[in-house]
């Protein structure tokens, strides 16, 4: 494919984020598209080409100047003319070469002024690019490089994406459950991952209503045979993984309309509530007076030591709150007579209260009446296992409270597990979706905490997580800017474009710029497993996914009565 000349640089060339090029005419370059430059770094190195992006291009014409106001009424150009006094000019971004190693570098010294500039061909972007497909998952195709024979297929390194967190930040709409759920469905399939979703409204879900594997029809329709042949592969993997003990799990609350919805083949959640310090009894339990903190402690003490070395039942401890069991508190050996006569029989039942409006609304808990208490080896699977999974705890339906107590515990288990020198789980890829409800900037919740820590130590343990919110803005920006690897859709809020910008060096102006004009399913990748930033067109997914807004035209139909 012949290269096309686009233009040459006028002006400073001195700044890599900011080259002026004046085009060769109007047809020459469009925003997003884009180039190759050619340069001279050093003697030894020889000659290279770097790679650019056109950022911005003008086109004005001194016969059309806004100075000459109402006269441009009366100005008449003959059809066909040429039209002299044209102006076309751009500014391109550059992205760097890539040296011997595959890394991308920057240009340190300036370009030559008057350098010519041309229009890159599929093969210089695939070589430019290389990824390990053995280490990396395909995302989707570059923008402008997605349809007919030169399609740019981008890739993101693994263990980068799922050790080093990622942030998909995007407004209502955009798809970024879809560009979630493209990664997660790979990191099982393909790697053989263990990925673990926090599925807040029921959407993940969906691929295993009525407990059979459920894929998106009209894969055979795509226009990419080569596509096609990828879903394909997904899909039989899958078959094979639930086949042989793997593939999707679904844990939820113990709840039968779960039961119905997975025709039994979910497992119930029976989370051991003493793994929650006092500490975290005051955020599961909020709004707690010291009278009713003090029973409590007192009460939560008594349990553990009442019950040492075996399960404990949430329900003995709703039983120790009653009248009698406050009774048997204050005649506990362990405690001081000030203690025991503190014991208030009204601030015990307040807190009895609570705690069983949570067990209630939770329905997770492990009791007695449940069965075997929730295993998170079994969950995640140990070291030794050799099958990956995708584990989705539906949460559909529970309050706000209970699914971050859920998420908590869930979490800070995973994490217990993986730092457990004698017995560990495999690498573990958390999902949290509604990431400001789970991580909210300025507020304290329970969730929090354990993201916080996941995000700063879990690396070192194999404990990765994907945050995904709508409202940038409203996310812890400790979490955030842990994530070294950010997807990014379209976004048109201010506030989240500041806070991006300024919680992520990952950025350039450009690029925050270019977020409110993305269409639905593009999307601009930085970060640590990607060697450079790029527009990606999100590629489809197998499994089906229950994000996509109802038709309500179709629902409501016509009324013929």
């Amino acid at each position: 494919m012949e290269e096309k000349y686009i233009g040459r640089l006028i002006g400073n060339t001195g700044n890599p984020h900011d080259l002026k090029i004046v085009l060769n005419d109007s047809f020459a370059a469009k925003r997003g598209e884009f180039v190759k430059i050619r340069h001279v770094e050093s003697h030894e190195e020889g000659e290279i080409y770097l790679l650019g992006r056109i950022v911005t291009v003008s086109r004005s014409n001194i016969l059309y100047n806004s100075n000459m106001g109402e006269g441009l009424n009366d100005l008449e150009v003959f059809p066909g003319a040429q039209v002299s006094g044209e102006s076309l000019f751009g500014t391109i971004e550059l992205v760097g070469y890539s040296d011997a190693s595959g890394n991308i570098k920057m240009p340190r010294r300036p370009l030559e002024p008057g350098e010519k500039v041309y229009g890159v061909n599929y093969n210089f972007l695939a070589s430019f690019y290389k990824f390990d497909e053995n280490e990396s998952i395909n995302i989707g195709n570059l923008i402008g490089y997605e349809k007919g024979e030169n399609i740019v297929p981008v890739y993101l390194d693994v263990n980068k994406l799922a050790t080093e967190h990622l942030a998909i930040l995007a407004m209502t709409g955009a798809g970024k459950s879809y560009a979630v759920g493209r990664i997660i469905e790979r990191l099982v399939a393909e790697m053989n991952g263990t990925v673990i979703v926090f599925d807040v409204h029921g959407e993940y879900g969906k691929a295993f209503a009525g407990g059979t594997l459920h894929f998106n029809e009209g894969i055979d329709k795509l226009e990419n045979p080569s596509e096609i042949e990828d879903l394909k592969i997904i899909i039989k993997q899958f078959e094979t993984l639930q086949a042989a003990g793997g593939g999707i799990e679904i844990y939820t609350p113990q709840s039968e309309s779960f039961d119905f919805k997975y025709a039994g083949k979910n497992k119930h959640l029976a989370l051991q509530f003493d793994r929650f310090d006092m500490d975290d009894m005051t955020s599961v339990l909020p709004g707690l007076t010291e009278p009713q903190q003090r029973v409590l402690g007192v009460a939560l003490r008594y349990w553990k030591a009442k019950y040492e070395n075996q399960l404990r039942d949430i329900q003995d401890l709703l039983d120790l709150l009653g009248p009698e069991g406050v009774e048997e508190l204050r005649n506990w050996s362990e405690i001081s007579s000030g203690e025991a006569a503190a014991l208030n029989d009204r601030s015990a039942a307040v807190v009895a209260m609570k705690l069983a409006r949570l067990i209630y609304e939770a329905a997770s808990f492990y009791s007695v009446a449940v069965g075997e208490p929730t295993d998170i080896y079994k969950m995640a699977g140990d070291k030794t296992s050799k099958i990956g999974k995708l584990v989705i705890v539906d949460m559909q339906g529970l309050s706000d409270d209970a699914k971050q107590i859920v998420t908590a515990l869930i979490s800070s288990e995973i994490m217990r597990a993986a730092m457990d020198k004698e017995r560990q789980t495999r690498p573990v890829f958390l999902v949290f979706e509604e990431g400001h409800n789970f991580a909210p900037a300025n507020t304290p919740t329970i969730s929090k905490r354990i993201i916080r820590k996941i995000a700063s130590e879990g690396r070192k343990f194999g404990v990765g997580f994907s945050i995904i919110s709508q409202r940038p803005s409203k996310l812890d920006s400790d979490v955030t800017s842990q994530c070294n690897t950010i997807i990014t859709m379209r976004l048109k809020n201010p506030d989240d474009q500041r806070f991006i910008a300024k919680t992520s060096d990952l950025y350039s102006k450009t690029d925050i710029d270019e977020l409110p004009s993305l269409s639905t399913g593009e999307a601009l990748i930085c970060g640590r497993s990607i060697p450079a930033p790029l527009l990606v067109k999100v590629g489809y997914k197998a499994l089906i996914h229950g994000g996509e807004s109802p038709n309500v035209l179709k629902v409501w139909g016509k009324y013929n009565g």
